[in-house]
């Protein structure tokens, strides 16, 4: 897992069904710019996330589609891998862990 400042951009919920046409709970994902390097990335949000209130903070984090500019976030993202050998599918990609602070927290 690593903190990671990038903009928040397309964020939308995702529902998926089963291999016998059942619903799955809702998830999320958007996509992710970061500035160095330069690359976009799909990041999952979990059903978890989506029921906690936290793709709601995603929204308000959201820069605007129709804007000139990306408005930076800091997000903890991890890396993820997986296979399905009986289907001889893999899979990777990034999913979000948590949103890191904006406001660090006063010692007293």
């Amino acid at each position: 897992m690593a903190g990671i400042e990038g903009a928040i951009t397309e964020l939308k919920l995702v529902t998926k069904t089963d291999d016998k046409g059942g619903a799955l709970p809702t998830a999320g994902e958007f996509k992710f710019h970061t500035k160095a390097p330069a690359s976009i990335w799909t990041v999952k949000v979990t059903p978890e996330q989506v029921e906690n209130g936290t793709y709601k903070q995603l929204e308000e984090l959201q820069s605007d589609p129709s804007g000139w500019g990306l408005r930076p976030v800091l997000l903890n993202l991890e890396y993820y891998e997986g296979a399905n050998v009986a289907r001889q599918m893999a899979w990777n990609g990034f999913r979000l862990n948590s949103i890191a602070s904006t406001n660090p927290t006063k010692k007293a």
